[in-house]
């Protein structure tokens, strides 16, 4: 073998490693304009008091992602949004957000998936350095798990953004990997060899 044709196998060998592994570690958002791109809530359902509640578009660097954001000022009862999630039944799911409340009372911010409560702050205080980023992982009951922010802000506005649902990897997939990085490796040592 040819040292040329030992360097070719030994490069498609590096690409296969990256495209497997960027495979498995790359996870795709299920959640639909969870940055509230299109400028509305498309792909959202409002719910309850929904009276103060829209999307606002001021640009990069004034929100998390992109530049829209959603902002939320139910007056006197909870209004937000929810958004049905195509899951698997015991499936793990990552669940995160970006939120900026204002302190202001009196105030709720509730996060529910399938039916769970992942988070429920009353008088969400302002954060000293702009939004916060939250993350919680949750099993799905059913092939479709409802994801839902409610609001109530009597006094001002609450904001979200970086709306996110991502599948959690098995253990089995991490395992199944290591054993094609050990093949791979393998293959590799034995072509030096010749």
């Amino acid at each position: 073998m040819t040292l040329q044709r030992i360097n070719r196998v030994q490069s498609a060998l590096y690409i296969g490693l990256f495209a497997a592994s960027a495979s498995t570690f790359a996870q795709a958002n299920l959640v639909n304009n969870g940055s509230f791109e299109s400028g509305s809530f498309a792909s959202w359902t409002e719910v309850g008091n929904s009276a103060f509640n829209g999307v606002q578009c001021p640009g990069a660097g004034a929100v998390p992602q992109g530049i829209c954001g959603a902002y939320f000022g139910p007056i006197g009862s909870l209004g937000g949004i929810q958004q049905a999630i195509a899951t698997v039944p015991g499936g793990q799911y990552t669940i995160s957000f970006s939120f900026l409340g204002d302190g202001s009372a009196p105030g709720q911010f509730i996060v529910d998936f399938g039916g769970v409560t992942l988070l429920s702050r009353s008088d969400a205080a302002a954060a000293t350095v702009g939004f916060q980023a939250f993350e919680f992982i949750a099993t799905a009951n059913s092939s479709s798990s409802l994801l839902s922010f409610n609001f109530r802000n009597d006094l001002g506005f609450m904001e979200l953004d970086n709306v996110a649902v991502t599948a959690v990897p098995e253990p089995g997939t991490y395992a199944l990997m290591l054993a094609g990085v050990g093949a791979l490796l393998y293959a590799r040592r034995r072509i030096r060899r010749h």
